[in-house]
């Protein structure tokens, strides 16, 4: 159907609303809502934290007018199940007598899935859905990956200079990008549930894995060290918030260190492995039940090849610096870039962000 100017308008609204709950309201969808009656807005709201109330309700919560007869809009289908924290929203929505929902998506999952709407019809109310639908996918891409799939939407961040190098040694820390692409990346972490680095990147950077340029909540740190070889000392083993540091190791690596590792708070998975090298696929698998619905691989080499040859992966974030290393560590095998396509460009201070996505 062809949606009016005001509808575009006022699921553009939802869109920006929903925005508000990301990095929040994992693994839950983010979703905004907005109450319309007259031409006149009469209520907004977004879902702000997991097990918190829905988009619809504070939608209604922030209105002091009559909502009979009034158009709500909503980015993701309201659900109308009950095996979660909070109460369905649909018979909130028949409740207040809401003549005609629009709505961008359909929930995926397979408790909703058009369930909602049908049950919105069935009580008389008018409903109109695929309003904006790619922008609808996009804003909701992470949770749509995971429901579908069950494993995390995944994107690989690759800083490397203009020659395609990540580094000038596998065994030295090589700094490339400037501030801007610093805080964009912290910026990143704040929007993911999880950071995945491998053993050499903690051995060679010592990195934090921690939001510390922008506001925001730090993610799960993940570090896949087979052999489990990462120094007792290393920053991301005596810092605080241990309970968000979880190392994937293969099943028979040593016993005592992993009780040495647990005492302190990080959480430790032991899975099969080939000689000491973790099986990406059955990782995934575990953080799909351990409700991580966004992965950011951030290195290094070896991490990375092994993502992008198994084709594990939904976009590539290449930060491009300006200088030049010649000899050096390549991020990945150039013949993938025959497989992906430019989706997105932008500067950022004097580098370059480039997004990759595979071509269809």
């Amino acid at each position: 159907m062809k949606f009016s100017n005001e509808d575009l308008t006022y699921i553009k609204r939802c869109f920006e609303l929903a925005d508000k709950g990301r990095g929040f309201v994992s693994p839950n969808p983010l979703v905004g809502s907005v109450i319309v009656k007259d031409g006149k807005v009469i209520g907004e709201g977004w879902h702000k934290k997991f097990g918190g109330a829905h988009a619809e309700v504070n939608a209604f919560a922030s209105s002091n007018e009559e909502t009979k007869g009034a158009t709500l809009y909503c980015n993701l289908e309201p659900c109308c199940h009950t095996n979660k924290q909070t109460p369905p929203c649909v018979p909130v929505i028949i409740s207040r007598e809401i003549s005609r929902v629009v709505i961008s998506n359909l929930d995926p999952n397979p408790s909703v899935n058009g369930s909602g709407v049908k049950q919105l019809r069935e009580a008389g109310i008018r409903v109109d859905t695929g309003i904006l639908g790619d922008e609808g996918k996009e804003v909701n891409k992470f949770y749509f990956k995971y429901v579908i799939k069950k494993i995390p939407y995944i994107t690989i961040k690759i800083a490397q200079s203009i020659d395609g190098k990540i580094s000038t040694n596998r065994d030295i820390q090589t700094w490339l990008t400037g501030k801007d692409s610093v805080k964009y990346v912290h910026e990143l972490r704040e929007k993911y549930d999880a950071v995945l680095v491998g053993a050499n990147t903690i051995k060679v950077d010592d990195p934090q894995l921690t939001v510390r340029e922008v506001k925001g909540q730090d993610p799960i740190r993940i570090i896949i060290d087979g052999d489990l070889s990462i120094s007792p000392h290393s920053k991301i083993i005596k810092m605080p918030g241990n309970e968000k540091t979880w190392i994937f190791t293969a099943e028979n690596s040593n016993q005592e260190k992993i009780e040495q590792l647990e005492k302190l708070g990080i959480k430790i998975f032991q899975l099969p492995a080939d000689k000491k090298k973790v099986d990406l696929g059955d990782m995934l698998k575990e953080l799909g039940k351990e409700n991580i619905t966004s992965l950011l691989v951030e290195g290094g080499q070896q991490i990375f090849s092994q993502f992008i040859s198994h084709g594990l992966f939904d976009e590539i974030i290449i930060l491009q610096s300006p200088k030049i290393l010649g000899q050096g560590i390549s991020a990945f095998e150039t013949n993938v870039l025959k497989k992906l396509k430019i989706e997105e460009t932008e500067r950022l201070g004097e580098d370059l962000k480039v997004v990759l996505i595979e071509n269809q």
